[in-house]
């Protein structure tokens, strides 16, 4: 029997050395899929066998289950309180719950206990996050800065630009963008919180002037934790600009669903209903027309193939009942991601989507004949690391070294049933991100 525990502990040891801890912190645990399956009345029946219940708490984790597998851990240090893997095992779960009082006081026990090096920089690292996601008020926010080069920023097609009413000049443009947000725990001990978030955009360009745009977003609602599933519903105000004139309004509200399928995939359900009001300005008469509640739900599954890589996939219905029939549509968008890490926090990211809109009539604007049908593509890859990674010998202060440089391209293409509206862009962006946490 000792033997065996000895065994145990060094494999247990060995996981928690090598465990990928992935973006909100969830230690994946790697599990013998040839194992037979352990339930809870095996585990009841020997409740003094270290070996089976770590084998039903890893079992538990790998499906998903964190309680089950919090509460086995914890039997099992109550039977041998100075397993130090296993509490830091336990202290990932407890994070990954939610519970960061719990979580911080696993971290601080095993404090100067002699864990590998590998091990005290988790647990260091955790520490820290739980210490500041146990704060009962949690204020984050994100600045970034930039420029942009597009080859058609003012959209116009070759139709347009052969019959010489537009022209499809290049263009710099300056951009900006920002997020702010405020979470307050409701205190109920799942983890529950009332939170606050805003967005922002700018971006001006040197010359042409009709594609200078500006939006903003603003969301406050409640992220409620069960189980294996989160629900966040939310009210959203937003507004957008096109040449600093205020060009559309949106109120409204969804709800998202998070459903963690297993320690790898995540499911992603989510609605909305927005009351869409749109305003006459120099660069578009249509303004009320367009004017009505566009309603929207899709599903995201997203899939941890490692510690540093992420794979996701997307299909979203959008369906818009506009006061002039011309505009009102129903829309599909089938979108796939991916996000590759290399350390030093050096990340690649790459994107797709295929939109087709299809309006239910003619528009008497573009067309009073030919019903408008749209296919639209979007492809986009971008590369970032922070400037202490890029420049490691430049001796940066802190709060400079942190901020993350960022390159990217966006190809987008328009194919549509209206020639002048076939429209076709490519862009290269370079941006800088700070980011502040309280």
């Amino acid at each position: 029997m000792f033997s065996e525990l000895v065994r145990v502990r060094a494999k247990l040891a060995s996981i928690a050395a090598s465990t990928a801890l992935v973006s909100l912190g969830f230690a994946f645990i790697p599990v013998n899929t040839d194992a037979a399956q352990i339930s809870y009345q095996q585990v009841l029946a020997a409740p003094d066998d270290a070996k089976l219940n770590l084998d039903y708490a890893r079992q538990q984790v790998a499906s998903g289950r964190l309680q089950q597998a919090a509460a086995a851990l914890e039997r099992l240090l109550l039977a041998q309180p100075n397993w130090d893997s296993v509490r830091l095992f336990y202290g990932f779960v407890l994070f990954r719950l939610g519970d960061m009082i719990g979580a911080r006081r696993e971290f601080e026990l095993l404090e100067g206990r002699g864990l590998s090096a590998d091990q005290e920089a988790s647990r260091k690292r955790y520490l820290a996050l739980a210490s500041k996601k146990s704060n009962a008020l949690r204020i984050t926010s994100r600045y970034t800065i930039g420029g942009r080069y597009d080859t058609n920023p003012g959209r116009v097609s070759d139709a347009i630009a052969a019959a010489t009413i537009a022209s499809q000049d290049d263009d710099f443009a300056f951009s900006a963008s920002s997020r702010f947000r405020i979470e307050k725990d409701l205190g109920n001990g799942r983890g529950d919180y009332l939170f606050f978030q805003s967005n922002g955009l700018l971006q001006d360009y040197f010359d042409i002037n009709r594609a200078d745009r500006a939006n903003t977003r603003a969301r406050a609602g409640v992220k409620l934790h069960g189980d294996r599933v989160k629900f966040t519903p939310y009210a959203q105000v937003g507004t957008s600009w096109l040449k600093y004139e205020k060009f559309q309004q949106g109120v409204g509200g969804g709800v998202d669903v998070d459903w963690s399928l297993s320690s790898q995939v995540a499911l992603r359900l989510h609605g909305q209903a927005i009351d869409e009001t749109y305003f006459r300005t120099g660069g578009s008469t249509i303004g009320g027309r367009r004017n009505g509640v566009r309603y929207s739900t899709g599903a995201r599954v997203q899939w941890r193939v490692s510690d540093s890589l992420r794979l996701l996939a997307g299909l979203t219905h959008r369906t818009k009942d506009a006061r002039d029939d011309g505009f009102s549509y129903d829309s599909n968008t089938v979108s796939v991601a991916a996000r590759k890490l290399f350390g030093k926090g050096r990340y690649l990211s790459l994107s797709a989507s295929a939109t087709r809109i299809e309006f239910d009539q003619p528009d008497n604007v573009y067309s009073s004949t030919v019903t408008r049908k749209d296919d639209r593509y979007r492809l986009r890859a971008a590369f970032g690391a922070p400037l202490s990674t890029l420049l490691p010998d430049a001796g940066l202060p802190k709060a400079i070294a942190d901020i993350v440089a960022q390159v990217g391209t966006t190809y987008q293409d328009q194919d549509s049933t209206i020639n002048q509206l076939d429209i076709e862009n490519f862009s290269v962006d370079v941006t800088f991100t700070k980011r502040f946490s309280f």
